[in-house]
């Protein structure tokens, strides 16, 4: 996945100023908040926000849409 793709799902789950954040081989997304608290997102969880992102990337760039 790409790094901007991401870091914007990532902050649409946590908000913004985030300390790290990790995506694992199985698809789970361990985010540490700004607050220092560790926060895990299962899939389940962001694969509404990564269509919403592939469509507004697509409407950036003026792709066709699929």
């Amino acid at each position: 996945m790409e790094a901007e793709r991401l870091k914007s799902i990532v902050e649409a789950l946590a908000g913004p100023d985030l300390l790290s954040y990790a995506l694992k081989e199985d698809g789970v997304l361990v985010v540490i908040d700004q607050n220092g608290q560790k926060r895990v997102f299962l899939p389940t969880n962001y694969q509404h926000l990564m269509r919403q992102s592939q469509k507004s990337t697509k409407m950036v760039k003026g792709a066709k849409d699929d």
